[in-house]
């Protein structure tokens, strides 16, 4: 088994953290070379949308490319790093499938059981980039008893991330786009004061506040930006 190899599965079976797996991705072509290597021959690729002459929308398709594939899912928009992360991780779950049928690979579900469970437990408003990669989610689904349902589970872990975030009621911001819910230069959670509409409603000035400064904190969503003519 080569290096790469061995890297592939090691991350296929839960020994290899995701950002420590897509880090190395992005800085040894070697694993999507091997990746590449072992595609079955005859394996179609789906890509680009285009349009045929009446309008109807059909996928573009050639040999199947995995770094177009892992590119596409990495780069996403509109989803989180653990979004993109699962993504990446079925690419290629699907392929090591195809290509070795017989071989027993023990795959990893702790990803898709974190997704799975934040899908319900974390409101969408709050789900930001920089929340995601602060690590808060994960030291607060960690306190959570382990005996407990996953329904209290889930219930608590919004009770929490809500006072966390000094939520109370329905005062949380509509976004245009997906949350963009800042923390403070110190790495903490803000506060949401208020959203503020301008050019007739397509940009959105959003204020937060650092408890710890006293400082506000200005987010601008502008609907149209990633609308495509």
């Amino acid at each position: 088994m080569t290096e790469a190899e061995q890297f592939v599965i090691d991350y296929m079976e839960g020994r290899t953290e995701s950002k420590a797996f897509v880090d190395r991705l992005k800085a040894d072509p070697g694993i999507e070379d091997w990746l590449q290597s072992i595609v079955p021959e005859g394996k179609i690729g789906y890509y680009e949308i285009l349009h045929d002459e009446a309008g109807r929308p059909y996928f573009r398709t050639g040999p199947y490319d995995v770094r177009r594939y892992i590119d596409r899912a990495l780069n996403a928009e509109n989803k989180s790093n653990l979004q993109r992360h699962l993504d990446v991780f079925g690419i290629i779950a699907r392929l090591l499938k195809e290509a070795f049928p017989e071989r027993q690979i023990r795959f990893d579900t702790s990803m898709k059981k974190k997704f799975n469970f934040l899908l319900k437990a974390c409101p969408d408003y709050l789900y930001s980039r920089a929340i995601e990669e602060s690590g808060i989610f994960e030291k607060l689904m960690k306190e959570l008893p382990t005996g407990w349902s996953e329904q209290r589970k889930v219930k608590e872990f919004r009770k929490r991330i809500r006072e966390m975030f000094y939520i109370e009621g329905q005062n949380y911001p509509r976004w245009l786009h997906v949350s963009e819910w800042p923390l403070s230069p110190a790495g903490k959670p803000t506060k949401f004061l208020k959203q503020r509409n301008s050019d007739g409603g397509d940009v959105v000035k959003y204020k937060f506040l650092d408890p710890e400064t006293g400082k506000e904190i200005e987010v601008v969503q502008n609907w149209y930006v990633g609308v495509k003519a």
